[in-house]
């Protein structure tokens, strides 16, 4: 069973998860087709329109995404994969699958994305509950306001219903666990030769003028970007609470207003635990009559009588009179106004008057108060002085930003607002687009950097709001301009890249050798001497192993089975790094289809059935592709996020 878990967390299963969600989430929550005009439109589906800003931005933000997740990431790599091509592929998907659900009938009605929304961490303060300040600060910095967000939150849970139509509805047949459990669960032993490019290099010498030449005609490789420097002003709500001084006077007045305060808000959540007695207006009995009987009750008690013996023998109320007249935990507004008024004036233990109800007369008595009381000024006192330093620091950054927002508006650049404001101008290093730091790895100073008047003429940004609490405006200070790398810097790149280059002919020289050795009825060791290379043995291998190499086992599960008795044949292949392999399987153990238990067989199959589910809709998105109305205009994406 963990052989199967680990071929579907293995590279085969990620790469199955890759193609099942990529194309899906690229652009959640960040608005699919809107935008742009007539000649931005990069592709049309079903009448809709997807247009080349939108694709800039969504490239760019799931690249930051990703920096963000994996800070070591390989920007070159990082950028070749999250590419506009492959997100616009994801947006035409989404715009199809849209389509489709619409067709089907499928609805989400504001009233259910609303509630949705509640469930969003993202949108809930630090006692878990959603807030409606964070949720509008947050769809602003992406660019939204609340009911646009809304929009797309919507069509998000539309596609999402077409995608569990098929993938929450499949399911798996014991057979096809067992067949699977075979192969997923298989073992194979190999024997193998492999010859990296990497341990070639040094038989190569390259000269200056080969160098020279390289550089020469792949100068466009070999260019420094575009790189931008930030001057910004930051207000930060924690700067101004160092510059807050509270008197003790001011502490000790904010505890008296809240002691008042308390006290109104103790006094009507105050609970008493209350029992009574009860004499009944009845035939025969006046309301004097009652009035007696309850007053000679109220003298056996403070004679010594227990008030719940006396209930239990007296009281008209045979509810609560085995219980000693309990009548329970009693609030404000629980009770007839006479007896509310008699029972929230009592002590603890003391014993009321008679009272008069519409039921009769009753005598009261109170068991328990349950009131909140207010921490003494000792334990409050730092809490208080923390809120009230927050409360101050809160409205003179209320002012600044007012005043910063202006300001910024109305002149050029940063200098007077930073003086008049009293706050420094900070800046950043140099960066290019590609790999923003600073206050720029922020997103939505990323948006505003993507603002033509911002970049390009000069102009200070807009407010931007980081984060609760936290604002910035920005100009672009200084710009280095793309600019051509000296041969010094990149000449020892070009001179791998000239050894990589004739280590890879070397390599498909040794291949044309190998596969011709092979086809004469040679073995791995006849390819062990004329690859000068030893041949190493690799047992009881399962699917995902990353050891000794996760693509060669990869490869290796790929290999045909020998027939029974017989040895496997040797195959020459060429790994995704460019290593040359040759390599033999030597045995095939199949996996045990048996031995799990109830439990673990209804897992497995529910896992199987996810599995099939999956496959069952990438086959309606294929199908949508293909006979849905998609125009894709290849050359207007072209040049999109240049970085």
């Amino acid at each position: 069973m963990q052989g199967f878990r680990n071929f579907l967390r293995g590279p085969g299963g990620k790469i199955l998860l890759a193609l099942i969600i990529l194309p899906f989430v690229i652009s959640a929550f960040y608005g699919y087709f809107t935008g742009g005009s007539g000649g931005d439109v990069v592709a049309e589906v079903e009448g809709t329109s997807i247009y080349r800003n939108v694709v800039e931005q969504r490239v760019q933000q799931t690249r930051m995404n990703l920096r963000q997740q994996s800070p070591d990431i390989d920007p070159q790599l990082l950028d070749n994969f999250i590419n506009p091509g492959m997100v616009l592929q994801g947006l035409v998907n989404n715009a199809l699958i849209l389509h489709a659900a619409n067709d089907a009938g499928m609805k989400v009605s504001e009233e259910q994305a609303a509630r949705s929304l509640m469930r969003f961490e993202e949108f809930q303060d630090q006692n878990g509950r959603f807030s409606q300040q964070i949720f509008d600060r947050q769809v602003r910095n992406m660019g939204y306001t609340p009911t646009s967000f809304l929009g797309v939150l919507r069509d998000d849970m539309l596609m999402n219903q077409m995608r569990s139509g098929f993938e929450d509805t499949d399911f798996g047949l014991p057979y096809e666990l067992a067949d699977l459990r075979r192969l997923g669960e298989q073992r194979r032993d190999i024997s193998y030769i492999r010859v990296s490019a990497e341990s070639l290099l040094s038989d190569f010498d390259i000269s200056d003028e080969q160098v020279q030449a390289f550089y020469e005609d792949n100068q466009r490789e070999f260019m420094r970007p575009q790189e931008f420097r930030l001057q910004y002003i930051e207000l930060d709500r924690g700067a101004y609470l160092d510059d807050i001084q509270v008197t003790e006077a001011q502490v000790r007045e904010e505890y008296q207003a809240r002691e008042e305060m308390f006290k109104t808000v103790a006094a009507q959540q105050e609970r008493r635990r209350v029992s009574h007695i009860l004499v009944a207006e009845k035939e025969g009995v006046s309301e004097a009559d009652a009035l007696a009987r309850a007053a000679e009750l109220r003298e056996q008690i403070e004679a010594g009588a227990d008030f719940a013996d006396v209930a239990q023998a007296s009281s008209d109320d045979s509810a609560s009179a085995s219980a000693g007249g309990a009548l329970g935990v009693i609030g404000r507004g629980d009770l007839p106004e006479a007896m509310e008024a008699a029972v929230f004036a009592l002590a603890e233990g003391e014993v009321s008057a008679p009272v008069v109800s519409d039921a009769g007369v009753h005598l009261l008595t109170v068991t328990q108060i349950n009131q909140r009381s207010l921490p003494s000024f000792d334990e409050l006192r730092e809490s208080i002085v923390d809120e009230l330093k927050t409360a101050q620091a809160e409205n003179r950054l209320a002012d600044d930003v007012a005043r910063l927002e202006e300001m910024a508006f109305e002149h050029p650049d940063l200098q007077v607002p930073a003086e008049t404001l009293g706050v420094s101008l900070q800046q950043t290093g140099f960066f290019p687009l590609s790999a923003p730091e600073g206050i720029a790895q922020e997103q939505v100073v990323m948006r505003e950097l993507n603002n033509q008047a911002v970049r390009e003429q000069g102009q200070n940004s807009p407010l931007v709001e980081l984060a609760e609490g936290r604002y910035v405006v920005f100009r672009v200070a200084e710009t280095q301009p793309e600019e051509q790398i000296s041969l010094a810097e990149v000449r020892d790149t070009i001179v791998r890249r000239l050894q990589l280059a004739a280590a890879q002919e070397r390599l498909e020289s040794m291949a044309a050798e190998g596969e011709a050795a092979l086809a004469d009825g040679q073995d791995l060791a006849a390819l062990s001497g004329l690859w000068s290379r030893d041949v190493s043995t690799a047992d009881d291998l399962e699917r995902g192993a990353t050891q000794p190499d996760a693509e060669l086992i990869e490869r290796a599960f790929r290999l045909p089975r020998p027939a029974e008795g017989e040895a496997g044949a040797a195959q020459v292949m060429r790994l995704g790094n460019g290593d040359l392999v040759a390599v033999m399987l030597d045995a095939v153990r199949d996996g045990d289809p048996e031995g799990l238990t109830e439990t673990q067989q209804r897992a497995a199959l529910a896992q199987l059935g996810e599995l099939e589910g999956a496959g069952s809709f990438r086959k309606v998105v294929s199908w949508l592709r293909e006979n849905g109305k998609v125009k894709i205009y290849n050359d207007r994406l072209a040049g999109t996020v240049e970085e």
